[in-house]
């Protein structure tokens, strides 16, 4: 990290301007004559620092950068010619015999000028400098309200899980309770265990694969209750779960399939999904079986809703490193999706 970035700024400058004095005075000075650029320095670098906050504090904020150009021009002059008469009759009471000047020395454009360029170099190197620091943190600034907002656009979109799943779970699980079915309970640990991912794990970066699919398997548990023998449901599911994936990407490839591929007016709805790893890739494949009718359901698939919910998750999290393959035939939808896992 940049050591003038995390200094508090009046160490910088306090920093700056001893440095500015002390190579100043060795500069101009020898063995005998130390003592007396110690002392005239000391005139010549409060000059300096009059020039740097004036420009800092009241110049350029008030003037250039109000597009007050002709004033600025005009206030920078009147400072340079102030500056000097200033600098001229120090010389005259004390600066001159200080420094052995025995005659007057002649008043000529030529010193007024290197005069101003030894007044106004400090500060155009400390304005360059703070202007450098300001920039720095401005782009760290922009950095940090860009990630805030992703991260805030990611939690959303992974809050949009199907809100109607929950409600048509809970009407089973009350059916299934006053029925007094014995798969009451394992539709209480199963909806149990999916809320707990989707509201506390989902917040982690990465998870086990394994975790992922375990709630999908449950989730696709509780669709089965739901559709009955009605759904025909194949799940091939890899071994090989030690990799890890951002949270909830895989689930909603799958609650997609069954929102769109389970609708009431399939006569023989049908589910095929693949999950398996190669490496550090993940290998997610989802078919399913489509309404040949139109209908609200069938309509807002065609357009790709959830699926937008899905790629701007991938695009976020995975920006380079996933492949999303969509195939929307006329009878069936089928979508693959690979992701590197490297970056996780």
């Amino acid at each position: 990290m940049n050591v003038s970035y995390v200094m508090p700024k009046y160490l910088r400058h306090t920093l700056f301007w001893l440095i500015i004095y002390m190579v100043w005075t060795y500069i101009r000075g020898n063995q005998s004559s130390y003592s007396v650029f110690f002392q005239v320095n000391l005139i010549q670098v409060g000059m300096y620092m009059a020039v740097y906050y004036s420009l800092q504090h009241v110049f350029i904020p008030h003037l250039l950068n109000k597009g007050k150009i002709i004033h600025f021009i005009v206030c920078l002059i009147t400072m340079s010619v102030l500056l000097y008469a200033f600098w001229r009759v120090m010389g005259i009471l004390w600066l001159d015999d200080l420094r052995g000047f025995v005659n007057a020395r002649p008043y000529k454009l030529s010193e007024f000028l290197l005069q101003m360029v030894q007044i106004f170099a400090p500060a155009t190197i400390l304005l360059t400098w703070e202007s450098s620091i300001n920039r720095q943190k401005e782009l760290e600034r922009i950095h940090q309200l860009e990630k805030e907002k992703l991260a805030t656009e990611l939690k959303f979109l992974k809050a949009q899980i199907n809100p109607h799943f929950l409600f048509n779970t809970l009407n089973n699980l009350y059916s299934n309770v006053i029925n007094k079915s014995p798969k009451a309970a394992d539709m209480v640990m199963q909806l149990s265990s999916i809320l707990n991912y989707v509201l506390n794990t989902s917040q982690n970066k990465s998870v086990p694969l394994s975790q992922e699919v375990q709630t999908i398997q449950n989730f696709m548990a509780l669709e089965k209750i739901r559709y009955g023998e009605r759904l025909d449901i194949d799940c091939q599911i890899s071994d090989n779960l030690s990799l890890k994936i951002s949270p909830l990407i895989l689930l909603s490839l799958v609650e997609n399939a069954f929102k769109h591929g389970a609708s009431g007016d399939i006569d023989n709805p049908k589910i095929k999904i693949e999950i398996g790893t190669n490496q550090n890739c993940i290998r997610c494949k989802v078919w399913n079986t489509k309404s040949r009718y139109s209908g609200e359901l069938n309509d807002a698939y065609k357009k790709g809703i959830g699926l937008k919910n899905i790629q701007r998750q991938l695009d976020l999290i995975y920006p380079s490193c996933h492949q999303l393959e969509i195939d929307n035939m006329k009878t069936y939808f089928n979508v693959v999706l690979t992701i590197q896992t490297q970056v996780v």
